[in-house]
């Protein structure tokens, strides 16, 4: 019985470890800024409400979508170690999507 205890508390950990890993994948290495606001590891949709200056300094692109919401399609791109003006009523995307972009290595 203890053996079966023990076999059960491997496979939860290792299923919780599997969780864990996909995700952290997900956010970029570096910083973004937007307007002097620094976003440490970036992930996910940043919301540009006013014409502000964007500053990539991350390992992967970010997406610009001319609607807030991160929605539709992106209409420009930021490489890394780029900084650009984007738009009010605008939206910055920073996740895998994005690191598909990348030049192969």
């Amino acid at each position: 019985m203890r053996h079966i205890g023990s076999t059960l508390t491997a496979l939860g950990a290792a299923g919780l470890l599997a969780l864990a890993v996909p995700s952290s994948a997900l956010a970029a290495n570096g910083f973004l800024v937007i307007d002097g606001v620094r976003h440490d590891s970036p992930q996910g949709c940043f919301e540009v409400t006013h014409l502000s200056t964007v500053f990539n300094v991350t390992d992967i692109p970010a997406l610009v979508h001319n609607v807030p919401g991160c929605a539709g399609t992106f209409v420009q791109v930021i490489p890394p170690g780029l900084a650009v003006q984007v738009p009010g009523t605008h939206s910055v995307f920073m996740g895998e999507p994005a690191a598909d972009l990348l030049p192969p290595a």
